[in-house]
């Protein structure tokens, strides 16, 4: 029986009378039965689809995202099934069984099961899916499966559906990242107990970017120009040479697009937060070999604290050539601007650590505070493929930060009892000049040897980053009541500064840092389905920095240096079934600390760190779901350690040190990304961390925990659930951050904050195929907490209370 999908039970031809079938339009469709799928892009394009039911029936479809025309959507609906699309001359459509291939004798051979999956697709921007194909961090493309270590990838449509504009927003959502507020603006991050320091990277291209203190880590503002955010956990030696044993980051932008596209989106939330960004791309000539891409975005917006708002302005623009069928070059330009004032410091606490229950909206500082920073970076890259097995990569980066900050803050605790304080004053003047640059070099193939295909990659990159940063500190005449706050505190002309400074002073401080490296990575199958993974990297590291303070009357030279530090890395990775595979591995970093001298005037060895896991992953539904499971354990020993009680002439603060301390961090981790369940798209993690102290000077500390800021638990989840039938405009999502206590020790008092769990939602209506509205309420409950536990006098920070956020976005 033959029928026409416009409606499953039709028996006449649905005529084409809403596009033609070169249109490119958006489609949105989970994995489903064939027959549904068909009659839902016959229906959205409008065009005519006649098939015999018996060919169909019970047969599943494909998922069906992103933009195609109708006859690429059809054709992608039908991967898998046995059937083939057939285009009638005027234009309508119809079903085939595909071709069976016969041998030479004309006998029909029989039907070969074929495991290879296509070449996934990297880019997640149009996959409206939260799970990601392939990460690029570790060089090549290699699925979550494939890849030895725990990696968290937080696509497109996860950033989009909640709203994350900013590096903290998206790490406060990533599993396993614990945030931290710095005192002077920013955010530091923390990955299985230790502080990710200049773990960062552009397209994969490794900079010295974060770890600067007024910074923190909030090195890039906006996320509007990139398509996704992998976050590796655990040491990185591989990728950067020197750093911790955190983790990475890898920030990869958007590009130009083969069909051309346009996205508007405009938002609207609580304390006058509002953002417009328009994001266009597509070919720019007619065989689609130059393609382009421009994104814009404008945010003003103020916070839940007095005083509190913010300006930001994005502009990025790329373009994408193919010289050649082989060779890939592209070029782009990003600029971003904030202009804000600032509630830096945070809020103290009474003289016994308890919490002094103030106003979430409290904030102790000055009216005329003031934040700016300018930001501009460079993109390049060419990529060129030797042949179907090799491709050889180059990209650079250069970004140049200017920021000029100048706030006051109060640092006293309060007496236990008090109901009036006289806070004392500081103020800070701040001018930072940081350029960086990077670049990487790789050539990736795969090679068949022992009757096995095997793959390497040999590379090498370099990072520059120097720095011509200003500070002066000062202490204001002035004191401030923190139960009757006034905000007019007289402003200091910029010339009081540098004379009366304490800290800093009118010298500026030079720092430059340079290191440069060699890679290699084997991945050797030893059989079918075992694969070894052995990689190595040689590290060259200089870093030199010349600083005077005014009030200790003190210049400081300070030098490092390491040479040929090798950092080793290695897996073993078993495929259990072909969705499942079995890992371990092992991988090392160092961290020089040579501008610390010993009693004896030597300088420290640098710091090294081990990082040991044991993981199961999961690849399921042709990559639109990855789960993980995993154990691991990092120790870091040759920790520098202070002797108070010396005196080393030429350290980096007067005092000897000893490279005695070791910690260790073990713990476990789980979590699931992408299609749960049919129309269920799920991004979550949980986090079990403990630390504690081997090897430490203070004997007490051994056998306590490392880093406290740290919870034991910590989850975090989403969740988005698109309905069908009568309700298949609306989608619904919700999530919650949830965590343990957690607390810092100072001296004999415990600052703390306990266990907490804060709860979002998300309603969508899809309005046409075009508009789109959603409603993102945070909080929802309005949990009262500290997102950071700081000192008695300063550094405590209030979580957002509950706000919500209107969006309504638009794809053409």
């Amino acid at each position: 029986m033959a029928l026409s999908i416009a409606s499953v039970s039709a028996s006449t031809a649905y005529a084409a009378e809403v596009v033609t079938s070169q249109t490119i339009q958006t489609y949105d469709i989970a994995a489903a039965s064939l027959a549904s799928t068909l009659n839902t892009i016959a229906k959205q394009a409008g065009v005519a689809l006649t098939v015999d039911a018996s060919l169909v029936a019970g047969k599943q479809a494909a998922a069906v995202h992103g933009q195609y025309t109708v006859q690429q959507a059809l054709e992608q609906a039908l991967v898998g099934t046995g059937l083939r699309l057939v285009v009638t001359d005027v234009g309508s459509f119809s079903l085939k069984p595909a071709p069976v291939a016969a041998n030479a004798k004309g006998d029909m051979l029989p039907e070969v099961s074929v495991e290879a999956r296509a070449e996934r697709v990297v880019a997640t921007e149009g996959s409206h899916s939260y799970a990601a194909q392939a990460i690029t961090i570790g060089k090549g493309a290699h699925s979550l499966k494939e890849t030895p270590q725990s990696v968290t990838v937080l696509t497109r449509k996860f950033l989009d559906d909640q709203n994350l504009n900013t590096i903290e927003q998206v790490m406060e959502k990533t599993p396993g990242i614990t945030v931290y507020d710095s005192p002077m603006g920013g955010k530091y991050f923390y990955s299985r107990g230790f502080m990710m320091l200049g773990q960062y990277q552009y397209d994969g291209v490794p900079l010295d970017t974060g770890g600067n203190y007024v910074q923190a880590d909030s090195f890039s503002g906006d996320m509007a120009y990139y398509d996704r955010v992998e976050v590796l956990r655990g040491a990185a030696g591989m990728m950067k040479g020197v750093g911790t044993s955190s983790g990475a980051v890898n920030l990869v932008r958007k590009r130009g697009q083969d069909v051309f596209t346009n996205q508007i989106t405009f938002s609207a939330g609580s304390w006058d937060n509002y953002r417009a960004q328009i994001d266009v791309g597509g070919p720019l000539n007619e065989d689609g070999s130059l393609r382009g891409r421009t994104v814009i975005a404008l945010q003003d917006r103020q916070f839940f604290y007095d005083l509190g708002d913010r300006k930001d302005q994005i502009f990025y623009a790329a373009l994408d050539y193919d010289i050649s069928p082989a060779t890939t070059v592209g070029v782009a330009y990003a600029y971003e601007r904030l202009d804000s004032t600032p509630c830096f410091h945070g809020l103290p606490r009474y003289a016994n650590g308890s919490d002094l229950k103030l106003k979430r909206s409290t904030c102790p500082s000055a009216n005329w505070n003031n934040w700016q920073s300018e930001r501009s970076t460079l993109f390049a890259d060419i990529k060129h493929k030797l042949n179907e097995d090799w491709l050889l990569s180059v990209a650079s980066v250069y970004t140049h930060n200017l920021q000029d900050n100048k706030y006051a803050y109060s640092n006293d605790a309060v007496p236990l009892g008090a109901s009036a304080t006289s806070q004392t004053l500081y103020s800070g003047l701040f001018d930072y000049n940081q350029q960086d640059y990077g670049i990487d070099a790789n050539l990736t193939g795969k090679f068949a040897a022992f009757g096995r295909q095997h793959e390497l990659t040999v590379g090498m990159n370099a990072s520059r980053s120097k720095k011509h940063d200003y500070m002066a500190l000062i202490r204001l005449p002035q004191t401030l009541n923190l139960f009757a706050l006034n905000h007019h505190i007289p402003e200091p002309d910029d010339s009081v500064y540098a004379p009366n400074a304490y800290r800093g002073g009118p010298i500026p401080t030079r720092n430059k840092t340079t290191q440069y490296g060699m890679y290699a990575n084997l991945r050797y199958k030893l059989t079918d389905p075992l694969t070894v993974v052995l990689g190595s990297r040689v590290s060259w590291y200089r870093d030199q920095r010349d600083s005077y303070t005014l009030a200790w009357d003190y210049w400081q030279h300070d030098k490092s240096k390491e040479s040929g530090e090798v950092t080793p890395f290695a897996a073993l990775i078993y495929d259990i079934t072909p969705n499942l595979a079995l890992y371990a591995s092992y991988a090392d970093i160092f961290q020089p600390q040579s501008t610390y001298v010993t009693a004896d005037g030597s300088k420290l060895q640098p710091k090294t760190g081990a990082s040991y896991e044991i993981g199961i992953k999961g690849d399921w539904l042709d990559g639109r779901l990855n789960t993980a499971f995993t154990l691991f354990r990092t120790v870091e020993k040759n920790r520098a350690e202070t002797d108070y009680n010396s005196s080393c002439v030429g350290s980096l603060d007067g005092y000897c040190y000893a490279a005695t301390g070791k910690v260790r961090a073990q713990g476990a981790e789980a979590e699931v990304s992408g299609q749960l369940l049919e129309r269920l798209q799920v991004m979550a993690g949980y986090t079990y961390t403990e630390t504690e102290y081997l090897k430490d000077i203070t004997v007490t500390n051994v056998g306590t925990a490392y880093n406290s800021y740290v919870p034991r638990h910590l989850l975090r989840a989403w969740s988005e659930y698109k309905f069908g039938g009568d309700l298949e405009r609306w989608s619904l999502g919700g999530g919650v951050n949830l965590q343990s206590d957690n607390y810092r020790q100072v001296g004999t008092i415990k600052v703390q904050q306990g266990g907490y769990a804060v709860w979002n939602a998300r309603v969508n209506y899809r309005l046409d195929d075009k508009w789109s509205l959603a409603l993102n309420l945070n909080n929802i409950f309005d949990k009262r907490y500290y997102s950071t536990i700081g000192a008695v006098s300063w550094g405590n920070f209030y979580g957002e209370p509950r706000s919500a956020m209107l969006t309504l976005r638009g794809s053409f």
